[in-house]
């Protein structure tokens, strides 16, 4: 049976790609705050752009979903968020992530 201990020190890299905001229903840096409290030190989130990243974090300010565009959001290593109503499905995705590194 595999231990379930936490490993102290890993800590995961979230790249972050927001939609283009036009038709926000949600403050949606208000996520990424909320995300931050919830794991401190445990993830860090950075522009999309930056390399060697963990997982990406796609955050659409509607139901349109623009931020995925030109992405795969079926990718494992990503999520697309496009309410503040999917904070709980957000939290198991990145607690599903960091428990893969720590088995």
């Amino acid at each position: 049976m595999k231990s379930r201990k936490k490993k102290i020190g890993i800590e995961k890299r979230i790249g972050v790609k927001y939609c283009g905001g036009c038709n926000p229903t949600y403050d949606r840096m208000q996520v990424v705050r909320q995300l931050r409290s919830c794991f401190l030190n445990r993830f860090y989130f950075f522009p999309r752009s930056r390399k060697n990243l963990d997982g990406l974090l796609f955050i659409n300010g509607c139901h349109r979903s623009c931020a995925v565009e030109n992405e795969d959001p079926n990718d494992p290593g990503c999520f697309s968020i496009s309410g503040e109503d999917e904070l709980p499905l957000l939290i198991h995705w990145l607690t599903t992530l960091e428990e893969k590194e720590n088995d």
